[in-house]
């Protein structure tokens, strides 16, 4: 089997932090929620309409490729049962072959069919899921979690070979980054396992734009936002999704603006969970909340942030902010490196330094802003003026007496 195990369940200790970042709310996609336990209250049909919606999918996708590339497809996957089987680390012995052959092709069509809808005529496609905005965006939600994964390599093998003719792709992968509003953040011929390894990999490349970090020992010590700024620490913000880039330099943090939002903290539970989980990858995601857990650990650091613009809370509480960033931490098995840690060294020292504290509070109290700075330099002038017209009265009456 060529296709190590790559979808896991997200482990216990991080789910119970919060549950519902990892339980898909429309669509059912692989195995490993099948049979599903429904929670209290939730509407079954919910599921149901989901799977009875993937029938008229494969309906569509059909008419649109033909029978006989559907059967193709079907068959490819039924060649590759044994490694798709191999991709969840969880034995899979209670699905037959043809349940799992079957369940495949259906719910890799149904991300095909509804990704094209989506491309061809977004909004006015007659399509119930394509033109709520609401569903859309749950089943996009739904299609990030790690629980919720096909292997990627399916989609290569299945569809890879019929896109360019009847869909205009030249691979699924180009289909999918535009879904996710991904094609400017990844190369090309990025490899990923699924789709939330995607987002694993955006993350990953984003540090392409910081080639100074170099990765260290786990970060021990480092003081928060507003303890920064109080020896002179700027913060600036650098416009860009799902990004890990950071920059300390002259005094000035530079970093991505981390959004606060439901999707950004579900998106990065779930890539998290993966990192935590898959051996092979570095925890780069997982630093970038440790080292926010240093930044931010009260309100006033998040009205510090959200002020230079470096956080966005979606006009929320700052408190919420803050348990946000602390509960993304919890469960997590720390990485004994971190790609910031010469920022983190850099910032102790910067911290420490009596000269740089003492030119912060000269900044803060006598140039905090433009009149303060020009009283304060009249002042000076002032005070110089004075001292020359004492100096020059203390040697006229020094030559006088001589």
């Amino acid at each position: 089997m060529d296709h190590p195990a790559c979808i896991y369940r997200v482990p216990g200790q991080m789910r119970n932090v919060k549950p519902d970042a990892y339980t898909p709310r429309m669509v059912l996609i692989g195995p490993l929620h099948r049979p599903v336990k429904l929670k209290p209250g939730h509407k079954k049909n919910e599921y149901t309409k989901m799977d009875e919606k993937k029938v008229k999918y494969l309906e569509s996708f059909t008419e649109r490729v033909g029978e006989d590339i559907v059967k193709e497809i079907e068959e490819t996957i039924r060649k590759e049962e044994a490694n798709i089987r191999a991709s969840y680390a969880e034995p899979l012995e209670w699905i037959s072959p043809e349940d799992l052959v079957d369940l495949v092709l259906k719910d890799s069509i149904f991300i095909m069919e509804f990704s094209i809808k989506l491309q061809e005529s977004r909004g006015s496609s007659g399509d119930p899921i394509v033109d709520n905005e609401i569903h859309t965006a749950n089943v996009i939600g739904d299609l990030i979690m790690l629980e919720n994964q096909l292997p990627y390599f399916i989609f290569d093998k299945s569809f890879g070979p019929y896109l360019m003719e009847f869909l205009g792709y030249e691979t699924p992968g180009q289909l999918f980054l535009e879904l996710f509003s991904l094609h400017t953040k990844i190369k090309t011929n990025t490899n990923f396992n699924h789709f939330t390894d995607m987002f694993r990999c955006v993350y990953e490349e984003s540090l392409d734009q910081s080639p100074k970090l170099m990765i260290g020992p786990a970060i021990e010590e480092m003081e928060s936002a507003q303890n920064l700024s109080r020896v002179g620490v700027d913060f600036k913000e650098e416009a860009d999704n799902y990004s890990l880039h950071m920059e300390f330099n002259k005094g000035c943090l530079v970093m991505s603006s981390f959004r606060t939002d439901d999707t950004s903290d579900k998106v990065l539970r779930n890539v998290i969970a993966y990192e935590q989980c898959h051996a092979n990858v570095e925890k780069f995601t997982s630093n970038y909340i440790h080292f926010l857990n240093f930044l931010i650990t009260k309100d006033k650091d998040v009205e510090l942030l959200k002020k230079e613009g470096v956080l966005t809370n979606g006009g929320g509480r700052p408190r919420l902010t803050v348990d946000m960033v602390n509960k993304l931490k919890i469960g997590l098995i720390e990485s004994k490196t971190s790609q910031y840690h010469s920022i983190a060294v850099n910032l102790r020292a910067h911290y420490t330094s009596r000269r740089k504290r003492c030119w912060a509070t000269l900044n803060k109290v006598y140039f905090k802003d433009l009149w303060t700075g020009t009283a304060t330099m009249a002042a000076i002038l002032l005070l110089f003026f004075t001292l020359v017209g004492s100096a020059a009265s203390v040697i006229q009456a020094y030559t006088s007496f001589n």
